[in-house]
Order: C-alpha cells, then structure tokens, then sequence
C-alpha cells in the first residue's frame, strides 16, 4: 500500500493539471448525471417483508383507484357555531382540493359521516393523493397548503395532517450547517495560520461530498433515497473529508520544517499519515456499509451512500491533495514558518522527532502519564453520569402527536383528539381477504331486508339500487367488523371498503388509545393472533394488520433483531483490522473497551435532550427515531477508530523509534493530539451545525455525532487512552509470535 500511495503522491505533485483536469471530468459526469436523473428524496420509512408493508402493498393492491398516499384537512368551528353553518364553504373548499395537483380526490365529511363529530363542530376532509408515501410533490403541498390559507376565515380553524406534511421532502443543508463549516475554517486558521493551509481541508471535503452527491442522485431513479440519506452523507463526508486531509496536511507541514523539499515531504506525508487514512477510513467504511446486514432497504441505502462518501474523502486525500500542495507551493505555511522551512531545507532533510516538550499537549500528556489511574476513574465518573438517561431510551418514529405544538400538524392532531377521541389519530387498518363470497341467497335477503326498512320513492329506485349493492358486498366484512368490535380496547370498527363479489376488504380498527400507548401496541398484537382471527371468519379468511402503529412496531422488532448481528460484524472486521495495523492485541481491546463507553454515553445525552427535551434543543420531546441507534452506533465506531488511528499510530512510530514504551506515549501524544484535538473539533463543529435542520432525525443525529465525538476524542482518546498504554507499558504492543507471522504487513506509522 505504501509503494502506491508513494507512485500516487508523486504523480499527483509532478503533473497537478493533468490532475485537475482529470478532476473537473469525473465531476462534470457526475453532475451531468444528477442533473438528468434527480428524484426527490422522501422521508417514508417502510421494511419490505413485515407484516405492516405487505399490508400496505396488498391495500394498494385490491385497490389501487383509492390512492396511494393520504392526507387530512381539519375543520374546527368557532366556538358559537358548528359546521353546518359553513357547508357551502367545506364543499367549496373539498372541491378545490380535488383540482390540486397530484390529488386524487377528496372527500366532504358532508359526504362521509365518520368525519364528522357528533356535536359537528370538529370534521376532516379526507385527501387521498395520487403519488404514494415515497413521491409526495411539494408542488401538491403548496397547492393544498394555499386553498387552506384562504378558507381560514369566519372564525373557521384550519390545519392539515399526513402524508402531505410529514413525507414533504427536508433540505439537506441549511444555515447552522454553513456556521460549522465556518467555524471549521477557523479552527484550521488558528492550527496553521494559513488561508491555503486552512482553505485546503474545506475544499478537499467539499469535493468528496459534491462528486458523492451527484453519484447519489444519479442513481435515484433506481435506488429510492429516504431524504436523511443525503444530509448523513453531507454530515460525514464534510467531517471526515476535512479532518483526513487535515491528518496529512500536519504531517506534510512537519516534512517541510524537517527541512524535506515539497516533492520530498509530499510523498512522505501521503506515505505514513496517507496510510493510516486509509485504514481510519477502511474502519468507518466497514461500519458503515455493515448497514447492509440488516437487510433494510433505505438502511442500506442510507450506510453506502455515507461508506461511499468517505471512501471519496480518504481517496481525495491521498490522491489530489498532493496536487493542491504543488500548486499552493510556500503559501501552505505562514511567512513565518517559511524562514525556518527555508532554512531546513538549506541544510537539508533531518529528522527531528520533535516531542513538543514545550507545547500544551505534550504537557497535558505529561500530567495524565504521571497520573494514569486517576485519569482513568474521572473520565469514567463523568461518562458514568451523562449515560445514565440510556436505560429510559424508547424508540419511535416521527409522529404528528409529537410534533412540535406550534406545528399545522400537531394542531391537527390536537383536534382530531378532542372532537373525536386519541384513537382517531392511530387507526389500525385490517387487510382480509379470501373470505366466502356473498350467495345469491345472502344478496336476496339483504335487499329484501332494505327495501322493507327503505322509504325511498320510486324516482330513486337506481340510488337505492346501488345503496343495496355496496350493503351487500360488505356483508360478510361488517359480520367480522362487528366481531373485532368486541376485542379489547376497539372504539369503533369501519368496513370501508370491499370488492365487489365481498372476499376481500379494509376495516378500519379505531382503538381508544392514542397511538404510542402501550393498550395500542397490546391490540395490535391481539388482531394478529391467529387464534382470534379463526374466530373472526371462515377457516380461509386471512388477515394482515398494518397501518402507522404497526409499522413502527414491526420496524422495532427488525431492528432489534439486526443490532446484534451488524454490531459483530461491524466490531469483529474492525478489531482484526487494527490488528494487521497496530500489530497488538490490546490496543484493539483498548479502543473498544472506550468506544462502548463513548456510546452509552452518547445515546443517555440523546434521551435527556431529544426524548426528555432538557435545554429546549429539541422542537419537542419525543421517542427516539427508531434507526437512530444503528447509525449512531456504526458511524461513531468509526470516527472513535479515526482518532485511535491518528493517536496511536505516533505512540507506535515512536516506540518503533525509541524502544521505550512510556515515552513513547509521551512524545506520541504530544505530536498527535494537536491533530486530534483540532480534527475532534471540526467534526462537533460540523455536525453541530445539523442540529439545526428542519428533518428532526438529522437534528437529532447531528447533536448525538457531536456529543458522542466529544466524549470519544477529549474524554476517551485524549486521557483514557494515555493512561491506559501507561500502564501497560511494553505490553501494549504485545502480540503472540505465531499471529505475528501470518498476519499481513501493512504498517501505518514511518519505520
């Protein structure tokens, strides 16, 4: 690997236009592509196989005229009316939703009596949407959102619901992610007092997360992207993007003042600090495209798309960085650092091994070395501390009732509960089919039954016609209907539709708790009981539970079921991994060992702000997003392993060098944690600029990756990790013989 990066560096310094060129090609094609084939991201969230999605697809199915998405428009009467006062109005407005764009019609609660309430002062208007879940145009919801602005008058309240909301796509970038870049660029300038030196990081990553991009949305007309896919890619891809070349760029900066030429000093820097890029990023590659495993669709969709994108950093780095040093020259150090790289190289290239004895951190180095087992217990009370919310950590997905109380969308929600009951908000949808169809005596006897029950004059012969013949296709199912009512929990049952020879349909299960109770969860459990299904109708009959709630349920289970099995493969590649690279045993234990600690204790500060709402981060409390843990759990593994790679390769380099494994950790940390320090610092930077996106798991992502970092790098790695190797001493590097010889040399720090 070494002799590569060694012919790349070299090429890349010796012809940086043929590089460039090559470079403005690769991206001009990407873009090309995404230009011509961008699809709108979405923010649905669906598991192919569980129950819930066949229920979904088998609906859309039976009955595919219906609508492949929906949404609500809630009606609430002021306070001395009620709606009947206002139904030229609702009919005018039901029928301008229906001319809107990408709706496929929309029902008057005039039209539906379940829609409106009984004292009919609460009502919907039920929109059904001609895209599904995955596709909602923002052009649809402006169309909407316009017709209900103009209908707020009288004293009517208006607010709106569903797909229509929830599902319009999130940007991926916005202001608080420009802040952090910013305050990135100013973490570099006070690192090198450069603008050159500074700009290069930024750039470098900006490349890796514009060519990954393009690639992204080039392929969107094949691969469906969830809209928190590109903005994870952005989140990492500019984190790990600057703080690889960063690594590099130190150690190219060190050559020079070693007195190295700027060819010379290149291809050293890629050499040794370009290795251990290569294997942080091979580390965080595997954590991510692990996601995989899981066998989640927009899961592994969203762990590639982000493996990809810092595969395009670590290969920016060691390919074109070496074309930006030749082109920025002496401006990549201040004038005053140029004197004495000047003079360096007048005497030529020495290796100082400079152990920074006068600098902070070989300084703080010092202190954790002559203090490793209280270095070890504070860290450890603190972590200790910030974990302790974990244990009430529960998991959930983006819902209305807990959306933010200023939100259309709450409000809503907030209505349908008050005119209607909590149950309203979480309604259970029932798929059964191959039920017995209707007999030609059953269809006799209930239009018989009607016509004697019916006062209908002859003139409307044809209405009670069609009235008798939608009664009888749903005869057997309002007989099941009437069956589920009686289960535990059921506010009310809804045959709502049937096919026409009445063996299949959708009964809408109305529950009387809201939709993250617990009793909701209980009947859902209930309704699938293959036993209580029997019951229900003839032994044929089968029946598919799916609706929100369910969802949710069956997405919990298939995560909990995929964290043990992604977190072997994830820990198992990455431990033998720094193995072949450290050629030890304990440090891959040791860094570990500090990245469970790091975990717990970011997952407890993510309950306590983003579940509990301490410090009014959050919009609202609220469960945490159910795949929030897997990709917090994978994407910090692999930054905790940067660090570990960017320390401890120096510790090596200097036991290589010197044979003394306690000053080894002194002059290691002290030339390393400079970099770790100001790269940890960048990446809160970063990721903390998300905590202000407008897609609540991207906040809430940003603010644990920043949390998580900064307990990994200042807690973990900066006094942990010191302390540790102190007290193993020589042990550290322990590895036994036999392993040794069967393992491949790859060495990451200079021999």
């Amino acid at each position: 690997m070494r002799k590569l990066l060694e012919k790349i560096s070299r090429h890349s310094f010796d012809h940086p236009w043929r590089m460039l060129t090559i470079l403005v090609v690769i991206l001009a094609a990407l873009a090309f592509g995404a230009i011509t084939n961008m699809k709108t991201p979405t923010n649905a969230v669906s598991i192919p196989g569980t129950e819930a999605n066949v229920g979904l697809e088998r609906m859309n199915e039976l009955f595919p005229d219906v609508g492949k998405s929906s949404a609500r428009v809630v009606i609430v009467a002021p306070a001395s009316k009620t709606l009947d006062d206002y139904t030229a109005r609702i009919g005018d407005m039901t029928t301008a939703l229906t001319r809107v764009e990408g709706v496929n019609h929309a029902i008057s609660p005039f039209d539906n009596p379940e829609a409106m309430s009984i004292d009919r002062k609460t009502a919907s208007i039920q929109v059904q949407l001609t895209n599904d879940s995955q596709a909602i145009d923002q052009a649809t919801a402006d169309g909407v959102d316009e017709i209900i602005q103009k209908n707020r008058v009288d004293g009517l309240t208006i607010e709106q619901g569903g797909d229509i909301v929830n599902n319009v796509p999130h940007k991926i970038l916005g202001p608080g992610e420009a802040l952090g870049v910013a305050i990135a660029l100013g973490v570099l300038l006070l690192t090198f007092a450069s603008l050159a030196a500074a700009g290069m990081p930024i750039l470098t990553a900006f490349l890796a997360v514009g060519a990954s991009m393009a690639g992204l949305f080039g392929l969107s007309q094949v691969v469906e992207i969830n809209s928190t896919t590109p903005a994870l890619a952005a989140m990492l891809g500019l984190a790990v993007g600057i703080d690889y070349s960063l690594f590099i760029l130190s150690r190219y900066r060190g050559y020079l003042m070693d007195g190295a030429s700027y060819r010379e000093a290149t291809v050293h820097a890629v050499r040794t600090a370009g290795s251990a890029v290569v294997f942080a990023a091979t580390t965080v590659f595997i954590a991510l495209a692990a996601l995989s495993v899981v066998k989640i669709p927009f899961m592994t969709t969203m762990g590639l798309t982000a493996a990809v994108t810092v595969a395009m950093a670590a290969i920016m780095s060691v390919t074109f960085l070496p074309t930006f040093f030749r082109l920025a020259g002496s401006k990549i150090v201040s004038k005053r650092a140029l004197r004495k790289v000047k003079a360096a190289q007048a005497r030529g290239y020495v290796p100082q091994h400079e152990d920074g004895k006068q600098k902070i951190w070989y300084r703080w180095g010092a202190f954790v070395t002559r203090h490793p087992i209280f270095s070890i217990i504070v860290p450890l009370i603190i972590i200790g501390l910030v974990a302790v919310p974990v244990k009430s950590l529960t998991l959930g997905l983006p819902t209305e009732q807990y959306a933010a109380e200023s939100t259309t969308q709450r409000k809503a929600y907030d209505a349908i509960s008050e005119g209607f009951g909590v149950g309203y908000n979480a309604p259970l949808i029932v798929v059964v089919e191959n039920m017995k169809p209707v007999t030609a005596a059953e269809k006799a006897a209930a239009k018989q039954m009607l016509m004697k029950q019916t006062t209908q004059l002859p003139a409307n012969q044809q209405l009670m016609e069609r009235q008798a013949n939608e009664y009888v296709k749903r005869l057997h199912l309002q007989q099941v209907a009437t069956k589920i009512a009686q289960e535990d929990n059921v506010q009310k049952v809804l045959p709502t539709l049937a096919s026409d020879d009445g063996t299949s349909g959708i009964l809408q299960v109305i529950p009387k708790t809201a939709p993250y109770d617990e009793a909701t969860k209980t009947l859902i459990y209930s309704l699938r009981d293959t036993d209580k299904q029997r019951s229900w109708a003839d032994q044929n009959a089968t029946f598919t539970v799916t609706g929100s709630t369910a969802l949710q349920i069956d997405i919990n289970t298939k995560l909990a079921h995929a964290i043990p099995v992604y977190l072997l493969v994830v820990v198992g590649l990455s431990f033998v991994l720094l193995i072949v690279a450290f050629r030890s045993i304990l440090v891959p234990i040791k860094a570990t060992l500090g990245y469970l600690l790091s975990v717990t204790a970011m997952f407890g500060a993510l309950v306590a702000v983003f579940q509990w709402g301490w410090f009014g981060l959050a919009d609202a409390p609220a469960p945490i997003v159910s795949f929030i843990p897997i990709l917090g759990t994978g994407i910090l593994f692999g930054l905790a392993m940067d660090y570990e790679f960017f320390l401890v390769s120096n510790m090596r380099e200097e036991y290589g060098r010197t044979g003394d494994a306690k000053q080894a950790v002194l002059n290691g940390f002290g030339i390393g944690s400079k970099v770790v320090t100001a790269a940890a610092s960048i990446m809160i930077a970063v990721f903390a600029g998300f905590i202000s996106n407008d897609n609540r798991t991207v906040q809430a992502l940003g603010f644990a990756l920043a949390l998580g970092i900064l307990i990994d790098a200042f807690l973990v790695r900066m006094i942990m990790v010191p302390a540790v190797m102190t007290l193993a001493g020589k042990h550290a590097w322990w590895i036994p013989a036999w392993l040794n010889r069967i393992l491949p040399k790859v060495p990451i720090a200079e021999e």
